[in-house]
């Protein structure tokens, strides 16, 4: 009787544990979840705030996107000024026997672009601005046609991008053997968007100041600017920000109002294009101030559509 009455007390003891130990872990589970509960939250909060602060698919946001790096360049050489007027060439695919001549249009105070370019390449460089009278670099194959590309400036002499490579006699030279500098404040939009597809075919290499670039009405032009350069099969090599004009902020995205370009249409294009990125050889136009880093054109993985299947 003893042994049956202690046999139960044990039974009941074990019992009793054993629901304290159910009740445990159930608190404990209980806890987990509700602590991944909060993490859900927290990160579902933060991605609606992330993707409040996204572009809407559109123009501007293409227009973004069509300065992200989408070229690798291995090797960059520095041409022109140290400062305002110095841009970066990618030397990869750049061979002086391919190359049959160069242009920079905007010339006006500086111009080591032109001199740079026959020094490495010896090739004739035709420089173009009709803001000034004589060129403000000589060299022996450089010729100066005091001409603009852009008509904001009545009186003076204003030709379309094809007529001034036909001014120079260099129309009929095979495809990619032409080199080309242009800052020409803002005429560059105009200047692109009515020259044919075929005659930017004609430059192995551009480089392009575009301005204006937090003109939100003028988006849709510079998108077609930039589609057709693509389709001349150019590809970005290289973005830098003009200091002298501050940045242009939409949500994320971040690009400065002028921005010096490299495009190059003997790259391989990249599996997946990038931000733009802060070259060693880069330098700040406006000198003795802080550069512009920290461009943002691509979208991160919030961002991207989601494409669903039939």
């Amino acid at each position: 009787f003893y042994l049956c009455i202690k046999s139960r007390s044990f039974a009941y003891i074990t019992n009793s544990a054993m629901d304290s130990f159910r009740a445990a872990f159930l608190f404990l589970l209980f806890g987990q979840i509700h602590a991944t509960s909060l993490r859900k939250t927290t990160s579902g909060a933060s991605a609606i705030q992330q993707l409040a602060q996204q572009l809407p698919f559109g123009v501007t946001r293409d227009l973004f996107q069509s300065f992200s790096i989408c070229g690798t360049c291995n090797n960059w050489k520095r041409f022109g000024e140290e400062h305002d007027g110095g841009y970066l060439l990618c030397m990869d695919s750049l061979n002086a026997s391919e190359l049959k001549a160069a242009y920079s249009m905007g010339v006006q105070k500086h111009d080591k672009f032109s001199l740079d370019v026959y020094k490495n390449f010896d090739i004739p460089v035709f420089q173009y601005d009709c803001t000034v009278s004589h060129p403000a670099q000589i060299c022996d194959k450089c010729k100066f046609f005091p001409a603009c590309l852009s008509s904001k400036f009545p009186g003076k002499t204003s030709w379309t991008l094809k007529e001034a490579i036909d001014q120079s006699n260099f129309s009929n030279v095979p495809d990619r053997s032409l080199l080309m500098k242009m800052d020409i404040e803002r005429g560059e939009w105009p200047t692109m968007l009515e020259a044919d597809v075929s005659l930017l075919r004609k430059f192995r290499q551009l480089l392009i100041e575009f301005h204006g670039l937090w003109k939100e009405k003028q988006h849709a032009k510079f998108l077609q600017v930039m589609q057709k350069l693509k389709m001349a099969g150019f590809k970005v090599a290289h973005v830098h920000g003009n200091n002298f004009v501050g940045t242009y902020r939409n949500g994320r995205f971040m690009l400065p109002r002028a921005v010096e370009v490299t495009l190059d249409a003997s790259l391989p294009l990249m599996e997946r294009c990038h931000d733009p990125n802060y070259e060693l050889l880069d330098a700040p136009n406006k000198m003795g101030y802080t550069d512009i880093v920290g461009m943002h054109t691509e979208p991160n993985l919030l961002e991207v559509p989601v494409v669903k299947g039939n």
